[in-house]
């Protein structure tokens, strides 16, 4: 195995934001790369912890919606959502899923009032 193509599909999904495009295909990614789907889930097999192709690409949306919602608090969750590829009810689904609160419920204890600082 590639470990290094795995790398560069990776790097180019987070930093052209490929996974915030709603309709995303493993279609597209392969043709991108012009690799075929067998290659393709044998790099996710071996580099992503055997994630199906919709499961990494939601790993990395995780990812980002809770590093937004923990460093950007002028941001809505409705906000967060389009920016990630879900819509706000599939945010709140799959982040509960994943971290076991929901959205709102993380970023509620982000906040510290002066009284939690005595």
């Amino acid at each position: 195995m590639d470990q290094e193509l795995f790398k560069t599909i990776d790097t180019i999904i987070r930093k052209d934001h490929l996974y915030a495009q709603v309709n995303l295909m493993r279609e597209d990614i392969m043709k991108l790369f012009g690799i075929g789907r067998h290659h393709l889930n044998d790099q996710l097999n071996a580099f992503a912890d055997g994630m199906s192709f919709p499961q990494y690409i939601n790993s990395i949306r995780m990812e980002v919606a809770y590093d937004l919602l923990t460093n950007h608090p002028e941001m809505t969750i409705a906000d967060i959502a389009r920016e990630v590829g879900f819509t706000a009810p599939n945010l709140r689904l799959q982040f509960k899923r994943c971290y076991g609160v929901t959205p709102a419920e993380y970023r509620a204890t982000l906040v510290t009032t002066d009284d939690d600082e005595i």
